[in-house]
């Protein structure tokens, strides 16, 4: 500590003596805290900044999820020579860009446009990838369509299913009420004997409650059930048998 200052502090801390002038406590005052300040003699500090005044709110991890809207498409029936769209919409659900890496598609007959290899998809952003389906040849036709991207939940893969058939030729269009539980789809089973046996006609389960039967013959009768298909394979009981007479 300077010597000057100290000598300050100790006279500041004497009591008064009649053979030295006397200082006002007034004129005291202003000298003593400047004194004080500059040679530290009480805690008349300025603290020094904390890290944690220093450091802001650390960033948001980087999320990167790519969310699909369908699973799966069904197409029913169309016919050789048409064509059906059907939409699938892609939604950037994180934080973060994601970029598609990879588009592929299986399955005779269909065709995807509007996601490509290479696109950047910003936070909240949308991407419409449109699924086309038409047919060279008649019956059910599976198919699949996967978009691979550095989501960590990627891939995305839709499953895909249609039928084929000659314009004007007969069919049997069925429906059903869907199930009350949680399924993956449904099987459709055909006989022409009351009670069966039966045939499976779809090559991979029917995503929706409708079925379009095309490899029938006019003239002839069908029985037809259903059943409801899990997520694990379990399949359920035949449905209650229904039937069609194609004129």
């Amino acid at each position: 500590m300077n010597e000057r200052f100290r000598g300050a502090c100790n006279y500041a801390a004497l009591s008064p003596s009649t053979a030295k002038k006397r200082i006002s406590a007034a004129a005291l005052a202003p000298l003593f805290f400047a004194i004080l300040s500059i040679s530290g003699c009480t805690g008349v500090t300025s603290a020094p900044k904390t890290a944690a005044s220093q450091s802001g709110t650390p960033p948001a991890a980087a999320t990167l999820i790519l969310n699909v809207s369908k699973t799966s498409l069904s197409f029913s029936t169309v016919n050789i020579g048409s064509n059906s769209v059907l939409p699938v919409i892609f939604t950037n659900g994180g934080n973060s860009n994601v970029t598609i890496s990879n588009v592929t598609i299986s399955g005779a007959g269909y065709t995807a446009a509007g996601v490509s290899s290479g696109q950047i998809l910003t936070p909240g952003q949308t991407a419409t990838l449109n699924v086309t389906f038409a047919p060279a040849g008649t019956g059910s036709i599976p198919g699949s369509v996967t978009v691979t991207s550095d989501a960590s939940n990627s891939p995305a893969t839709i499953t895909l299913s249609g039928t084929g058939a000659q314009a004007g030729a007969p069919s049997v269009a069925l429906t059903w009420n869907p199930s009350t539980s949680v399924v993956a789809g449904y099987n459709v089973y055909r006989s022409q004997v009351s009670g069966g046996p039966y045939t499976k006609l779809d090559s991979s389960i029917v995503a929706a409650d409708a079925y379009t039967d095309s490899n029938v013959a006019s003239g002839q009768t069908y029985f037809y059930v259903v059943t409801s298909v899990t997520s694990a394979g379990v399949e359920s009981a035949d449905s209650t048998q229904t039937s069609a007479t194609v004129p």
